[in-house]
């Protein structure tokens, strides 16, 4: 194979062959995969699709586009994708990095995407070779899917976040060793493993635990031939592991596979805070943390926000604790948007909001 070329796609007849790769990749019927007409509206309108060529053939690509949500903006990267011919020999690992690029170039910090977390290459690829992370799972994503390789199952995946400048990241992508993440497998830290007969085994979640490792079949293309219905079954099994784990407030953060056994590594993500500061003239102010010390003495020496800068000093009044930073901000935006008479009610009586608990503050 000659050297690979990564560009930005542009033209029509470029965007038309993207269309072609898509079926090859995924075995799509044509009415399923994105149009190149639909292409060429993101490319204009801020979106990005990168092409790797072995000389003048189209060989890889990666389509994304800007996306918003919890009023954060980021890049959604929709698909990535190699022909058959040229998998498992780093195409799919630069054209990520050559998106990342443009990501950062163009303002981004994150790129976020889905993988069904049953595929073993998949996992491997996204937590350990470019280091994202991930603590949201959907059930039937996309429906029912029939390509060849997502059909027979329920499209259930997980959402990964890809921190752009994260020092994991920037490590992996400038040529670094994947290095792993509390890696080793105690027995009693799995929440599912593989049995001798390839059924699922599960365990009861501790909240204590620092780190959990959730155990999936090695492959699972081999397993939906054989033996369909335990497929099923391997799919409800671990969709139940990863929602417990998530709302309990626990991260996937690496993928580990050591001979004929692969398994994620999970641990357990900082508590984040919603909390209310007074400030001088009376008002409240809103925000969320990891730390509500340092990030109240942060607003006092005026680096919080432009508004408490504004009118200095402010003390915190109430906070209430979270699994997550999304949970977190969910509750943020919520809380923005009820009345002053609303928001003082839950400060002074110490109510707890959206499901979380009132923080009993050292005031």
């Amino acid at each position: 194979m000659s050297a690979v070329s990564i560009r930005p796609l542009e033209r029509t007849e470029e965007l038309e062959a993207v269309v072609d790769l898509e079926i090859a990749v995924w075995g799509l019927k044509p009415r399923d995969a994105v149009p190149s007409s639909l292409l060429h509206v993101y490319v204009l309108n801020g979106g990005a699709v990168i092409g790797a060529f072995d000389a003048e053939r189209l060989i890889g690509v990666c389509f994304a586009f800007p996306a918003r949500r919890d009023n954060r903006t980021f890049l959604w990267s929709h698909m990535t994708g190699v022909h058959p011919d040229f998998q498992g020999k780093g195409v799919g690992f630069d054209l990520k990095q050559s998106q990342r690029v443009w990501a950062i170039e163009h303002g981004y910090d994150e790129i976020r995407w889905t993988f069904d977390p049953l595929q073993r290459g998949n996992a491997n690829f996204n937590l350990h070779l470019l280091g994202a992370v991930a603590s949201t799972y959907y059930v039937n994503f996309y429906g029912e899917m029939t390509d060849s390789i997502n059909g027979g199952l329920p499209s259930d995946r997980v959402e990964v976040v890809w921190h752009l400048r994260d020092k994991r990241v920037e490590n992996l992508s400038a040529g670094g060793a994947p290095y792993p993440l509390a890696a080793d497998s105690p027995v009693d830290c799995f929440l599912l493993k593989v049995s001798n007969d390839q059924r699922p085994v599960t365990d009861i979640l501790v909240d204590s635990a620092d780190r959990y490792f959730i155990e999936i079949p090695f492959d699972l293309s081999c397993l939906k031939r054989t033996d369909p219905d335990l497929a099923q079954v391997w799919r409800v099994e671990l969709r139940l592991a990863f929602q417990e784990a998530f709302i309990k407030g626990y991260i996937l953060t690496d993928f580990v596979t050591d001979g004929d056994r692969c398994w994620y590594v999970l641990l357990r993500s900082p508590v984040w805070y919603l909390y209310v500061v007074e400030c001088s003239d009376g008002s409240l102010y809103t925000g969320v943390t990891t730390h509500l010390n340092r990030r109240v003495a942060q607003h006092n020496r005026g680096k919080g926000a432009a508004y408490t800068a504004a009118r200095l000093p402010v003390r915190l009044v109430a906070a209430w604790q979270f699994a997550g930073r999304s949970q977190a901000l969910r509750a943020e935006a919520r809380f923005k948007g009820t009345s002053r008479d609303a928001k003082i009610r839950c400060v002074r009586e110490k109510l707890p909001y959206c499901g979380a608990p009132f923080v009993e503050l050292d005031l």
